[in-house]
């Protein structure tokens, strides 16, 4: 009787843990299954968010994905549109109308381009769970934060003479406005320039020596008198080929006296031109004349000859500088090759600089503009 009474008992005892064991495994299945669902709910739900996140730039404007970050979940939202304070600030109240707790923010500015990185902390259940949201916004407008636009710089490179010096400029790799010097070759260059999408201008060499035989001297009375400016500069073109405009290198007797500019300009004019840019250093003459005949003109900004002799390492810091309130055209000799190669080395490509044609600074768009080159 005794040994029935424990058979009984230890098979109760059996029944009762095996149900206890199937209880469990009952649970953990159910816990495991919930656990392998709340990341397609996490990131259903993050799918969505970012849907109504783009959203707040209107239809059409943003693009939203859900991705991952050291296995974080991140919201990356590209928009065609703008960011500014008012923008951030319906973005962000958003978020924090969400439960959203703000954490951090980064960000990056380019010209009209932004990348923002924000961090968030969002409740889940007993732990704060981090999530990241990339922002990339590509704007025609103001950017949120203090931006400061790019210095805007035209390169113009004066008298080159041959293909060495041509391909120790082209190495920098922006805008180049090349002065062709008239001479042999110089077509072949001019084609070669085309071929680089650059732009070619014609130096002109206006010294009154140019205008004489080796052994005598013109005065600029003869020059003038003697009609020598206008066939001269049809010559250089002829040289040279179609160009977009036409260079004053320097100031001498011919081109700070009055006469004598009004017969290089009208020159220019019969060849179809307008564009001419001057000299850096100002001369009232050739200034005056030059608005009194319509000219298109501008002057060189700085003539970097010398800071490319003695310190071309700091050139690029220098220009940045000086173009901060309006944009600069620097001069470089094409004969400086080594100044090409340092500057070639030296140049950051940071966003902080856009590089203009020579021609953009004259009013050429060349997506609104049919006419030719400098007319």
């Amino acid at each position: 009787m005794m040994n029935l009474k424990k058979i009984s008992l230890l098979f109760t005892l059996a029944l009762v843990t095996a149900l206890l064991g199937v209880s469990f495994i009952s649970a953990q299945d159910k816990a495991a299954a919930a656990d392998a669902a709340a990341p397609a709910e996490e990131g259903d739900d993050l799918g969505a968010l970012g849907k109504e996140l783009s959203d707040l730039w209107g239809e059409k404007a943003c693009v939203a994905e859900t991705t991952s970050k050291f296995e974080e979940p991140v919201i990356s939202i590209a928009c065609d549109a703008e960011y500014t304070s008012a923008e951030r600030d319906k973005f962000l109240d958003f978020l924090f109308k969400k439960g959203f707790a703000f954490r951090g923010e980064s960000y990056d500015i380019k010209g009209t381009t932004g990348h923002y990185w924000y961090k968030f902390d969002k409740k889940d259940g007993s732990r704060a769970r981090p999530v990241f949201v990339r922002l990339h916004v590509t704007s025609q407008g103001p950017l949120w934060g203090a931006v400061k636009p790019p210095a805007q710089i035209a390169i113009y490179v004066d008298y080159l003479a041959n293909a060495d010096e041509l391909t120790a400029w082209q190495t920098l790799g922006v805008p180049v406005a090349f002065g062709l010097k008239a001479a042999e070759g110089a077509k072949e260059l001019a084609q070669q320039i085309e071929e680089y999408k650059q732009e070619s201008w014609l130096s002109l060499d206006l010294k009154s020596g140019t205008f004489s035989e080796p052994d005598q001297s013109a005065s600029v009375r003869d020059i003038v008198e003697q009609d020598l400016i206008g066939p001269h500069i049809k010559s250089s073109l002829e040289q040279t080929g179609d160009v977009w405009g036409f260079i004053i290198r320097d100031l001498n007797n011919v081109t700070t006296n009055v006469a004598s500019i009004r017969a290089v300009f009208a020159a220019i004019k019969a060849e179809g031109k307008s564009y001419v840019l001057l000299p850096a250093r100002y001369n009232k003459a050739l200034t005056t004349t030059a608005n009194v005949m319509a000219m298109n003109t501008r002057r060189v900004t700085y003539d970097m000859a010398a800071m490319c002799n003695k310190e071309p390492g700091k050139i690029w810091a220098y220009l940045k500088s000086k173009a901060g309130s309006g944009g600069v055209i620097a001069r470089f000799p094409a004969s400086y090759k080594k100044c090409a190669h340092r500057l070639s080395r030296t140049l950051k490509r940071d966003g902080r600089v856009e590089f203009k044609t020579l021609s953009s600074f004259f009013g050429y768009k060349a997506n609104a503009q049919a006419a030719g080159k400098g007319e």
